[in-house]
């Protein structure tokens, strides 16, 4: 494996940095800029400004961090924006030295709480599952909401549903001064037009018990489906998988369901209902030809006989599905060594009809975390699915898919390095995805703001391509804003997920601009009028 397109951010430089403000002085910028767009505040008075208006401050440059003011104080705000303070009895001009970077982008929601609970608020822009370009456009994008606000339990099995009655939804979102306004959202429904819910499908055993927040058992459903990849076709249509089935669901323009592909009924390959409880088809994409659609598991199938977690199982499941004849291949993608990483997939995303993008990613927030980028070629992988022509083995659906030397896959290859489970399995006459470094994302936010403050979220679930993918953009998965629970007895209650800048997570959406990587930063100057 090695590094592609200047892909690593290198930090060259030392900075003081609390929760995305610098202390007063601090500089890491190639060079200065005095914005001539001010603002205005008032003595003695706290002032919000919006994201849009630092925007206008600065020129239209990307804050990445901010310098304390000499006069007074500033710290971050929801929605991107920034809160300035006053010293008492001051009046006159001060000044607030941003570090903004033309690499990156970056536009918050400002979407209002579904509800509240115990005074903790449930986020309403977790839209950031998957996202996917409107057909036709580069500012207009889809996102899609997981299963709904959900927690770990009492057990490594349980798990708590705040709102259990939440519907899945695509939100359809628009980049404008600064911010991803929702336009519009559509809620999935059934063949019957009913809602669909975060409920457990009946058919899709996963070793969960689902709870609300009285301790009680919660049904199956089966309109039940935790969406986790979305498809935007041009006939208005989409295509959605899920970590239940996995199943890939067709609905129309409405949100209807038109048909589903399943691992029940040989529409995808059974093997793949052996994934690891919340480690299904967590990404999606469709070839840019639109012929083929292609999902990936988030890690290994938890296939008969392996020997530890399959999650520390360095290889997942790449499987493209042709849409006018519904064959099925299956292709193997080394990850980066999840035993010691922790690292899983996250999304996947088509250049070409072999070329992807992979998200592997971590669960830690910034500052540090590993959130990487990779390009995928399965142009020369071996296909190991239903139709495999692998010398020596045979497809056994029922006992894991193909088996070498009457060995699943993954029991055959193990908890091990990556290295050697490419070695193991290119011995058995198995060839694994290419792969080498596209982006080092948890390097490059990392790099920008050391302290973790901008865009420091720990799940990176969505990536969508844009000018052949020179531009990146990506959503978080902000769990609603749910870091857990907060008490272990009925009735529950709950734990906010706060960020190392302070506030509770909530969506966002990260351009990066990959021709301008390795990042450069300046610093502007942007005067504060306080009278």
């Amino acid at each position: 494996m090695h590094t592609d397109r200047k892909t690593l951010f290198r930090s060259t430089m030392t900075v003081v940095a609390i929760t995305g403000i610098v202390a007063a002085g601090a500089c890491s910028s190639d060079s200065t800029d005095t914005s001539a767009n001010g603002l205005t505040a008032t003595t003695g008075q706290p002032t919000t400004f919006t994201a849009a208006q630092v925007l206008a401050a600065t020129g239209g440059a990307t804050p990445v961090r901010f310098a304390q003011p000499v006069h007074g104080t500033i710290r971050p705000a929801a929605n991107g924006g920034i809160t300035y303070t006053p010293a008492a009895g001051y009046s006159g001009t001060d000044t607030i030295s941003a570090t903004t970077s033309d690499a990156v982008s970056l536009y918050p929601s400002d979407i209002a709480p579904l509800t509240t609970i115990g005074g903790v608020p449930i986020g309403g822009s977790a839209f950031g599952s998957a996202l996917t370009a409107v057909p036709g456009s580069t500012t207009e994008f889809y996102g899609l909401t997981d299963r709904g606000p959900n927690v770990d339990g009492r057990t490594d099995s349980e798990k708590v549903l705040p709102l259990p009655e939440f519907h899945p939804a695509i939100g359809r979102f628009r980049l404008v001064a600064g911010r991803a306004e929702l336009v519009s959202t559509i809620t999935l429904e059934g063949t019957d037009g009913q809602p669909l819910n975060g409920l457990v499908d009946p058919q899709a055993t996963t070793g969960e018990t689902l709870v609300d927040l009285s301790g009680a058992a919660l049904p199956t459903s089966d309109h039940g489906l935790d969406t986790e990849g979305l498809v935007a076709l041009p006939d208005g249509t989409f295509w959605i998988s899920d970590e239940y089935g996995p199943f890939i669901v067709h609905v129309d323009a409405t949100g209807r369901e038109l048909d589903r592909l399943s691992p029940f009924d040989g529409s995808l390959p059974r093997e793949l209902s052996l994934r690891t409880p919340n480690q299904g088809m967590e990404g999606l994409t469709v070839t840019p030809d639109g012929t083929t659609l292609v999902g990936i598991m988030q890690s290994a199938l938890r296939t008969p006989g392996l020997s530890g977690s399959a999650k520390s199982v360095p290889v997942t499941r790449i499987v493209t599905v042709d849409l006018r004849s519904r064959a099925v291949s299956e292709y193997l993608y080394p990850l980066a060594n999840p035993q010691k990483t922790k690292v899983a997939v996250s999304e996947i995303t088509a250049l070409s009809t072999t070329r992807f993008i992979v998200d592997e990613r971590d669960g830690k927030l910034e500052p540090g975390a590993d959130k990487k980028l990779w390009l995928a070629d399965i142009s020369g992988a071996t296909d190991v699915g239903p139709r495999s022509r692998v010398a020596g083995s045979r497809y056994a659906p029922d006992a894991g898919g193909l088996l070498v030397g009457n060995r699943p896959i993954e029991t055959a290859v193990g908890v091990t390095t990556d290295t050697d489970a490419v070695a193991r399995l290119r011995s058995m006459g198995i060839v694994t995805a290419g792969k080498t470094l596209d982006v080092d994302l948890g390097g490059l936010v990392t790099g920008l703001d050391p302290s973790g403050g901008f865009f420091g979220h720990d799940k990176i679930e969505g990536v969508t391509a844009l000018d052949g993918g020179k531009r990146l953009a990506i959503s978080n998965d902000s769990d609603f804003g749910l870091a857990g629970l907060a008490s272990a007895t009925p009735p529950f209650t709950l734990e906010p997920k706060t960020l190392a800048n302070g506030l509770q997570d909530s969506g966002e959406i990260l351009v990066v601009d990959t021709t301008k990587l390795p990042a450069t930063t300046r610093n502007t100057d942007i005067s504060v009028t306080v009278r």
